[in-house]
């Protein structure tokens, strides 16, 4: 165990209350790639600046747990002081040669961008769908992947990976094998191994052993290392950004690549208009792999297709006339528009994915172009994704939530279509029954938060316009904006620690008291509009709203980290990411 390691690891636990002990201790790395020593500059990493005078006899005697993991994890947050000096200087994106850096990491850990053909990867980017894109993907896929479990050995993938962010409860979620997030135990091992790995790799490379790739770039590093090693030979990736010069963008040979719907979302580093949103996320094309899309808007579809032609790959873009006879037979949830160009999507990448494993090559040659039925197993894997956190509604006494992590404009315009028009069907049933119950209507109840550098205050105006669309049936009665805090003592799991946000503004709840201010400038006739400094307590105010004597429909969107807050404490601390 390095000095620098150890140090580090004895400063995390100092931030923990207790922690459990694994059995046993991260095997030892395979033997590391030759790899090009490279200037990486400060703003792709992390620096830890722990010591070895942290360490002390006793925590050299314990084994590291996954508390461990996931608060040297956290260590590699940018942080927002560092967010801010960068926002100030104009530095967006690292345009220093990024995917370099990536593959150079990767020899580090003991892997090429090449040993990643081996898991036949799909690719998906896009500013509305690509995280549901790749869960339809993974559900189709699975459907063979049992086939082959029950003795079909021409059924295609034995072992599926899926990579997504972020995650809702625990950051294992973004790391998944056969649709369950990898296990602490699993999680704990695998980083280690990748963690120390780097230190040995910096330090015989001369390089600072201290310095590690920023959080989201080690997440993507440790998801390849933890696929090679289970022996995956079918991955799903999310972009995280982008695509061009996104930490995913290593592939050499992807099976097949897809860009979602686009629209507006980090235009801070990817610019503020549609073209060149698209020429980045149009980056992960590749020569030789198919690639899908879906109709975009006028000013986006002639730089995808420029892209392709660029990088010599085949760009489909997919028939809304045909996909729509395809999901015919297929009954999706929720049954809008938007989710049916997610699932043609998916469609087409799992039927190439499964006809490069040899699977029924002719039928996946005529799925994948749309010209064939859909076999059985795509029906039941698009009828039975689970994928929480999504158009999800959870019903508890006598509320109904209603939750979507959407963040962007795009995603929370069909976030809260969808919402509106639950709300309408909700009331034409219940007029129609109202003789007969003479119950009181049930109001709506907005929850929203959006804690980071997106605008949050036009977000928030995207909400009141979609929903006053639905004119009385779209309108809230009460307003809650909260921080993404858990729990009423301000604690949260380790998972949810979030190092990007200002301190001071969460304390002082200065965001909540500017969306509260403007929701009631936009909305004056709402009931009540209230800021609370945590999820938890926004949730009991929702319960003891008419002493909890009436039904409600809350809708509580604008940032996964609000959803799995609330998800969290709606199950009762329940741990779904099992």
């Amino acid at each position: 165990m390095s000095k620098v390691f150890a140090g580090a690891l004895q400063c995390c636990r100092r931030r923990l209350l207790s922690v459990p002990t694994l059995r046993s201790r991260p095997s030892t790395p395979r033997p590391l790639s030759p790899t090009v020593s490279r200037a990486i500059p400060a703003f792709a990493c992390a620096r830890l600046t722990h010591t070895a005078t942290d360490r002390t006899a006793s925590s050299a005697a314990m084994a590291p747990t996954y508390e461990d993991a996931v608060s040297l994890l956290n260590s590699t947050q940018t942080g927002y002081k560092l967010i801010e000096e960068r926002r100030k200087a104009g530095i967006t994106l690292d345009m220093t040669d990024p995917i370099g850096h990536m593959k150079t990491w990767l020899g580090y850990i003991g892997h090429t961008a090449e040993d990643l053909d081996r898991l036949n990867i799909v690719h998906v980017a896009g500013t509305k769908g690509k995280g549901t894109t790749c869960a339809f993907t993974n559900a189709i896929l699975e459907r063979y992947r049992l086939r082959r479990e029950q003795g079909d050995a021409t059924a295609g993938p034995t072992k599926i990976g899926l990579y997504t962010s972020p995650h809702l409860v625990a950051v294992r979620e973004r790391i998944r094998i056969n649709s369950k997030p990898i296990s602490t135990e699993l999680f704990t091992k695998y980083f280690f191994e990748v963690w120390q790995a780097f230190e040995a790799s910096a330090t015989k490379a001369g390089a600072d052993a201290a310095i590690k790739p920023s959080y989201f770039r080690f997440l993507t590093l440790l998801s390849f290392h933890v696929f090679l090693r289970e022996g995956v030979d079918a991955a799903i990736y999310e972009v995280g950004v982008g695509g061009e010069l996104d930490a995913t963008n290593v592939f050499v040979h992807p099976a097949a690549t897809a860009i979602s719907t686009l629209g507006i979302d980090h235009v801070d580093t990817l610019g503020a208009t549609l073209d060149k949103i698209a020429w980045h996320k149009a980056g992960i094309f590749k020569a030789g792999s198919p690639a899908f899309t879906i109709p975009q808007e006028a000013l986006a579809m002639p730089v995808l297709a420029s892209r392709a032609a660029e990088r010599s790959a085949s760009l489909q873009v997919l028939d809304p006339a045909a996909y729509r006879q395809q999901l015919a037979v297929v009954k999706l949830t929720p049954a809008e528009e938007f989710q049916r160009k997610n699932a043609a999507l998916a469609i087409s990448l799992a039927a190439t994915v499964l006809r490069r494993l040899g699977v029924d090559e002719d039928t996946m040659a005529g799925v994948a172009t749309q010209g064939g039925a859909l076999p059985a197993e795509f029906v039941y894997g698009l009828e039975n994704v689970v994928w929480r956190g999504r158009c999800e509604t959870k019903v508890t006494g006598r509320q109904r939530w209603y939750l979507d992590g959407a963040h962007n404009e795009q995603s929370l315009e069909v976030a809260c279509q969808w919402f509106g028009r639950e709300v309408r069907e909700d009331n034409q049933a219940s007029r129609a029954a109202s003789d007969a119950t003479k119950t009181k209507p049930a109001v709506n109840i907005l929850v929203f938060n959006q804690q980071s550098t997106r605008d949050a205050i036009g977000l928030l105006r995207t909400v009141h316009k979609t929903v006053s669309s639905f004119n009385e049936d779209g309108s809230f009665t009460y307003a809650v904006f909260c921080t993404n805090v858990t729990y009423k003592n301000n604690s949260y799991k380790v998972d949810f620690v979030n190092k990007n946000v200002d301190p001071a503004a969460l304390k002082s709840l200065e965001l909540q008291q500017t969306l509260a201010a403007e929701w009631r400038t936009i909305s004056p006739g709402t009931k009540a509009v209230v800021a609370m400094p945590t999820i938890e307590d926004a949730v009991d105010y929702v319960r003891q709203i008419e002493g909890g004597d009436i039904d409600v429909r809350v809708l509580i969107t604008g940032s996964f980290h609000l959803i799995g807050g609330a998800l969290t404490i709606l199950e009762e601390g329940e741990d779904f990411a099992s």
